[in-house]
This record gives structure tokens, sequence and C-alpha cells, in this order.
């Protein structure tokens, strides 16, 4: 009996010491997952186990050096307006597919007496296809339009840049030249042979250089910005930019005449109004006959006039076209106009500095000419360039009007 006694104390024993402490102090303790809680006045409290999480994040493209070309296709990679206009045309292709699918599910389908109903299987069968098809054309025109756009921004932005960076390099000649001189002339002033204001002409072109300098940095800043977004990019803190070769490209105009006549008939404008017009005919053709005509006389007539404006409007396309094309033409001309003055101005500045430089090497002309005269050079070059760029833009501009 004591051995049995004995045995049982040791069991009761064995079960308290295996019994959690916070159990007997009236908590239940939580589950593997530790979810929950309970207090010790009983109530659950829902926990959560600390998770650490990592976002997903787009790596970002970081360019070093940058060339026009690579710079047209960063666009096609990594512009977000294209990407979204992406998605739109996938849209418009799966709901034309869908239209196409249920115009011939559509075909030949009718109901003896039941008008209503017949009009919109003739719909489903000749209408909705096409309009879902000029929908699709006029979201790939629009994503065309863009990237033209986002082209022509990053290709004005990427020469601005380039004038900006030599106008710094001229400017920080000048302010170089002229410290220059304000060194020599504090000499003078040191010997006594000039009075100190001799300084203060100096002393505001100074200043001047020094704000132009500050405002073409920034001027460089922002279109380094602007080329970021456009490009969709991360551009490196000294990113170069390639410059572009060579004289610009003369337009091409010995047969501009016949290409304006004859551009109209490719453009989007004819085509896509042209489209419309043959919806509009499609739609009439459906009530006119497929309805009882005096019970929807309003609705043809509405219809028949919304041909009419269609045809009005394809008509006009020509006209309007040559008129853009001719106004783009002439504006050309213009600027190709003051590239070849320009041009002339460099010729003349060179010869100018040529002079000056041999009138030193006579004694006939102070070293302080020749600056000046360098400056007058450097600040030509910048013009011609401007007058290049101007001209360069011009002529893609009108190239892609005229789709050659």
């Amino acid at each position: 009996m004591k051995k049995i006694l004995s045995l049982v104390m040791a069991l009761i024993v064995m079960i308290a010491v295996s019994v959690p402490m916070a159990t007997l102090a009236g908590e239940e303790t939580a589950g593997a997952d530790n979810t929950t809680v309970k207090s010790e006045t009983g109530e659950v409290v829902e926990t959560v186990e600390a998770v650490e999480t990592v976002e997903s994040v787009e790596p970002v493209t970081v360019i070093d050096t940058l060339t026009l070309e690579k710079a047209y296709e960063t666009i096609e990679e990594h512009n977000q307006e294209l990407k979204l206009m992406n998605d739109k045309i996938n849209l418009y292709e799966k709901q034309y597919q869908e239209a196409v699918d249920r115009s011939n599910w559509a075909r030949g389908k009718s109901i003896g007496g039941d008008e209503e109903q017949n009009v919109t299987y003739r719909k489903e069968e000749l209408l909705y296809p096409k309009q879902r098809l000029l929908e699709l054309d006029g979201a790939k025109h629009e994503r065309e339009e863009k990237l033209k756009e986002l082209k022509a921004g990053v290709k004005k932005q990427y020469l601005e840049i380039g004038v900006f960076q030599e106008e710094l390099a001229n400017t920080q000649s000048e302010l170089a030249a002229l410290d220059k001189t304000i060194e020599q002339t504090q000499t003078q002033i040191n010997s006594g042979s000039l009075p100190q204001s001799a300084l203060k002409p100096y002393d505001a072109q100074r200043v001047q250089m020094l704000s132009r300098i500050e405002t073409t940095q920034r001027q460089i800043s922002l279109n380094l910005k602007g080329l970021e977004r456009d490009l969709g990019v991360k551009l490196a803190g000294q990113t170069k930019l390639e410059p572009l070769a060579g004289e610009p490209v003369l337009f091409d105009d010995g047969d501009i005449a016949n290409e304006i006549s004859k551009a109209w008939e490719d453009s989007y404008d004819y085509l896509s109004q042209q489209g419309q017009l043959e919806l509009a005919e499609i739609e009439c053709d459906i009530i006119r006959y497929n309805t009882y005509i005096d019970n929807n006389l309003n609705q043809l007539h509405q219809l028949e006039a919304s041909v009419s404006n269609n045809q009005a409007k394809l008509e006009q396309v020509k006209p309007n076209l040559e008129a853009t094309l001719w106004n783009k033409y002439y504006e050309l001309k213009n600027l190709e106009g003051d590239l070849e003055i320009e041009k002339i101005n460099l010729e003349d500045a060179e010869y100018t500095l040529s002079i000056t430089q041999s009138k030193e090497g006579l004694g006939t002309a102070k070293e302080s000419s020749v600056v000046d005269d360098t400056i007058a050079l450097n600040q030509q070059k910048v013009k011609l360039q401007k007058a290049i760029n101007a001209y360069s833009l011009a002529v893609d501009e009108l190239n892609s009007l005229l789709i050659k």
C-alpha cells in the first residue's frame, strides 16, 4: 500500500512540474503561430508576429554617357507615358478582337418582326468591329505622335544643353580675362598711376558675368531634369552628352510642291476622317434597310446629316494640311536664311581676329584687343550653333508632316 501511495504522489508532482507557470497564473499562452494571447483577466488579444518585408522597387537606370540616338532608344524603353499607351493599345486590341468574334456570331442572324433586335444584330455584325478598329488605330496614332513629340523635345533639350555649355565656357573665359584686367588695374592703382575708382566699371561687369554663369548652370540643370523625365532614367551627375557631328543636311525642296500636294493621301487625319465617314454611312444604311422608315424618319435624317458633315470634314483635310505644310516650309526657308547669315558673321569674326593677331605680332595692337576679338568669335560660334539647331528641328518637323 505504501508503495502505491508513493507512486501516486510522485505522479502528482510530475504533473505539477509539467504545467507552464503562465497557466497556473490564469494565462493562456500563444500557440506556435504567436497569433493570440489571453491576459490575466481572460481577454483575448490579437497579436501579429513581426515580419520583415522588402518592397520590390523597379531598378533605376543610370546613364553617364549619352548620344542622341541612345536617347531615342531610351525613350522607347523607359518612358512611362509610352508604357501606359502600350497598355491602352493592348486593351483596344482585345476589344477589337471581341468585336470581330461578336460580328462573326451575329452574321446572318435575324428575328422576324423584331426590328430593334435586328438592328442590334446588324450593328454587331457591320458597325462595331469598324468602330473598335478605328479606336485601335487612333490609340496607335496617339502613341506615334507622342513618340514624335518626345523625340523632338529631347533633341531640343539635348541641343540646348550643348549651347549652354558653350556659353558657360565662354563666360568663364571672359571672367578670367576680366580678372586679369582687374589685377593689372589694381597694380596701377597701387603704383599711384590710376585712382581707386578705376575698378568700379570692372566690378559691375564681374557681377554680371557671375550672374550669367549662375543662370546658365541653372538652365543646364533644368534641361538635364527634363531629359530625365522624358527618357525615364537617371542621368549621372556629370553625364557626358556627345555632340552631333558635322553640318546640318539642308532640306531637299526640289520637289516640294508635289510632296505637299500628295501628303494628305496617307495622312492620319485623312484616313481617320474617311473611317468616320464610313461608320456614319454604315449606321445610316442599317437604319434604312432594317427598319420601317416611317417610324424612324428623325433618326434617319440625323444619320444622313452626320454623313454629310463627315463628308465635308473629309474634303477639308487636303486644303488644311497643304496650308499647314506651306507655312512650315516658308518658316524653314527663313531659318535657312538665318543660318547662312550666321555663317557669314562667323567668317567675319574669324577674319577680324586674324587681323588683330597680325597687328599684335607687329606691335600695333594690344593683347586685350586679341582677347576681345577671341571672345567675339566664340560668341558668334554660339549664335551659329543656335541657328543650326533651330534649322535642324524645323527640318525634322516638316519631314514628319510630309511622311516621307
